[in-house]
Order: structure tokens, then sequence, then C-alpha cells
């Protein structure tokens, strides 16, 4: 749950407990985990992005989605081994360190992602966009530490 900070001049300040705090990030990890497996072979990133690239078309969304060679390919498998990994790390040992490190990563991505938009690439890249950002700014929210959740 969420508690207001009760002292000084950080009144205003909201602190999630820890609890909920790690639910985030595993959330954040299971949520990469279901997204970017198929990324980390080269039979399921070609199929996904066929997916991806008929589901653009079907919708009729502004941008382009190149044909997919050998390099591209690559890339995706090394991002979505990486990603797998990492997910992996978060859902086996979540902590505060590891949820602001996923945080930076997540505006990272967003910032890559709004990039490749501007550049001319499909406008399907926004909505992983959108959920980047949404986890990105909640595990860059205060967290109660333990010396404050004994004062309360």
């Amino acid at each position: 749950m969420v508690e207001t900070c009760g002292f000084n001049d950080n009144s205003w300040m909201i602190l999630m407990k820890q609890l909920r705090y790690l639910t985030i990030v595993r959330a954040s990890a299971w949520y990469d985990l279901l997204v970017t497996w198929p990324f980390a072979m080269p039979w399921t990133f070609v199929w996904l992005y066929g997916s991806l690239t008929a589901l653009a078309q079907s919708l009729g969304l502004p941008g382009t989605v190149h044909p997919l060679d050998a390099s591209h390919v690559m890339f995706a498998n090394l991002m979505g081994s990486v990603v797998v990994v990492w997910s992996l790390a978060r859902v086996l040992t979540p902590s505060v360190l590891l949820g602001r490190l996923d945080g930076i990563a997540r505006f990272l991505f967003a910032a890559w992602q709004v990039n490749a938009f501007l550049a001319g690439a499909s406008a399907i890249v926004l909505g992983f966009t959108l959920i980047e950002l949404v986890f990105g700014v909640l595990q860059f929210l205060p967290v109660e530490d333990k010396a404050t959740a004994l004062e309360g």
C-alpha cells in the first residue's frame, strides 16, 4: 500500500511499501518475458515480425515495416536473449536496485522507439512505448526504506 511520509519538509512525498514495489518489478519482468521471448530465437522472431507487420498493415498504421535481413534478425535475437535473462533476474530476485535499473532501461527503450517512429518506422511500436513508460514511471516512485518503516 502507499503511505504519506510524515517527517519534516518531505511530508508531501508518497512512499510505496517495498513489497508493493517488488510486486511491480516482478510484474514488469513477467511482461518482458511474455513480450520478448520470441525475439530470442530466429524462427520465433521471424514469425513475430511477420505477425506485427500484418497487424500494422491491417490497421492501416502509418510508417514503414522493412523486410528483414540476417543482421536485423541477429540484433533482435541478441536483444531478446539479454532481455529474457534480465527478466529472469527480476522475477527470481527482485530488488529496488533492479527496479531502478529497469526503469532507466525502459526510458531508453521508449526514447529509441519514439526515435524510430519519428524516422519512419511503423506506429505499431508506440503500443510498446506506452507500456515502457508506465513501468518506467512506476519503478521510479519513492520506496519506503526499512528505517522509515520502523518509524511509522
